[in-house]
C-alpha cells in the first residue's frame, strides 16, 4: 500500500507542474493582458518594510490578497475545475477563484494587512490535468535559479479539527518547469496528515526528459512539526514562518527554516542544513535544487527560473480541506524579511 500511495503521489505531482508550469512559462513568453481593477492598475498596501524605514529591492516580492483586484499579485489563479464524462473540462471552473481564495478579514483571521486568504478545496474541485486529483492553485514565476538567494516569510493558520487527506496534502512548493526537468516537486510542504507538517526535498541530479523515473539523487521526507519532531504542530493558531535559501544543484546549499507559534515574539531554528547551524533539526548539507545532464539547473543559460504553487493539492478526498494564509512575501534579508511579521523580534532569530 505505501510503494502504491508513494507513486500516485509521484505520477500526480509530476503531471500537474508539467501542467501548471507550462502554462505559466508560456504566459510570461508573451505579453499579458492588462486585468480590470477599478483603479486601472494593480495597487498594493505599503510594505511593511517600507514602514520601518528599510530600502525595498527590485528583488522584493509581495504575494498578498490585499491588492485591487485581489489576485493580481500573481500570475494565474486556478480554482479548480469541472469534470464530464471522466475528463477535465479546462473552460469550466468550479468556483470562481474569490471562492478558492477568499479573502477573510474577520477578526483573529488576519496575520498582517488589510486581509487573509482562506484557502478553500471542496470535493470536486479537479486539477486541470485530471479527474482524480483536486487542486486550488495561485501560481507565480519568481526569477529564481542557480546560485540566487533570497529570504521568505509567510504565515498559515489551520483550524482545530484539521482531517488532512487520504493522500498528499501540499500547501505551497517551489517547483521547477517539469518538461524540462522531470520530477513530483522539488520542496514543499505538506499537511496530510492529521497532526504534522512535512518538508519535502528532491533536488540535485533528476533525469533527463523521456526517462521512466522521478527519482532524484537527494530525496528526504522530514517532519518539522509533530510527533516525530522536537515541536508539535499546532491548529487554530497562526504558525509565522520564514526561510533563508541559497539555490544549488550540484553542490551544497542553503536550507534554513525558523517558525514561532502566534503569541511569541522571538522565533525558533526549525531546519538547516549549514554545519553548526544550531536548528531544532540539523541535517547534512544537501543540494536545494535539482538539474539533469540536458538542461542543467533551473534559470542557467536561459532556461526558466523557479515558480511557487499556493493553496492546496491532493488526490480526490470526499471532504473540504480549508484553512488561512498570509504574508507570503520575499525580501533580500533577515531584517527585511522579519519587519513583515506582527510583533516583529527586535533583533534577527539566529
Amino acid at each position: 500500500m505505501r510503494s502504491v500511495k508513494k507513486l500516485l503521489l509521484v505520477g500526480g505531482i509530476a503531471a500537474f507542474i508539467v501542467v501548471v508550469l507550462a502554462l505559466v512559462t508560456g504566459a510570461l513568453s508573451r505579453p499579458k493582458p492588462s486585468r480590470p481593477a477599478a483603479s486601472g492598475k494593480c495597487t498594493n498596501r505599503a510594505s511593511s518594510q517600507q514602514k520601518a524605514g528599510l530600502r525595498p529591492s527590485a528583488r522584493d516580492l509581495t504575494l498578498s490578497f490585499d491588492a485591487d483586484p485581489a489576485d493580481c499579485d500573481w500570475d494565474s489563479i486556478q480554482p479548480g475545475f469541472n469534470c464530464a464524462n471522466g475528463a477535465v473540462e479546462q473552460s469550466s471552473k468550479a468556483k470562481p477563484p474569490s471562492a478558492a481564495f477568499a479573502r477573510d478579514d474577520s477578526p483573529g483571521n488576519v496575520r498582517g494587512g488589510k486581509y487573509s486568504a482562506r484557502v478553500v478545496l471542496n470535493p470536486g474541485d479537479h486539477a486541470i490535468y485530471s479527474c482524480q486529483k483536486e487542486a486550488v492553485m495561485a501560481i507565480k514565476a519568481l526569477g529564481e535559479g542557480e546560485g540566487s538567494e533570497s529570504w521568505w516569510g509567510w504565515s498559515w493558520k489551520l483550524p482545530l479539527g484539521w482531517r488532512g487527506t487520504n493522500s498528499w496534502g501540499m500547501l505551497f512548493e517551489f517547483t521547477v518547469y517539469a518538461p524540462y526537468w522531470p520530477s513530483y516537486g522539488m520542496l514543499n510542504f505538506d499537511a496530510a496528515t492529521t497532526n504534522s507538517l512535512r518538508l519535502g526535498l528532491h533536488t540535485g541530479l533528476t533525469p533527463n526528459p523521456g526517462s521512466g523515473s522521478y527519482d532524484s539523487a537527494y530525496q528526504k521526507w522530514v517532519t518539522l512539526l509533530g510527533p516525530d519532531a522536537p515541536r508539535p504542530m499546532v491548529y487554530g493558531k497562526w504558525l509565522d514562518f520564514y526561510m533563508h535559501v541559497v539555490w544549488h544543484s550540484r553542490t551544497s546549499g542553503v536550507l534554513e527554516i525558523w517558525y514561532r507559534v502566534d503569541g511569541q515574539q522571538n522565533f525558533t531554528k526549525l531546519y538547516s542544513d549549514v554545519p553548526g547551524g544550531g536548528a531544532l533539526i540539523q541535517v547534512p548539507p544537501h543540494p536545494t535544487l535539482l538539474y539533469n545532464t540536458e538542461y542543467g539547473a533551473p534559470g542557467e543559460d536561459g532556461t526558466p527560473g523557479l515558480g511557487l504553487e499556493g493553496g492546496f493539492y491532493r488526490a480526490n478526498t470526499p471532504w473540504t480541506n480549508e484553512y488561512w494564509w498570509d504574508g507570503m512575501r520575499r525580501r533580500q534579508s533577515e531584517a527585511a524579511v522579519l519587519a513583515g511579521f506582527p510583533n516583529a523580534p527586535v533583533s534577527p532569530a539566529r
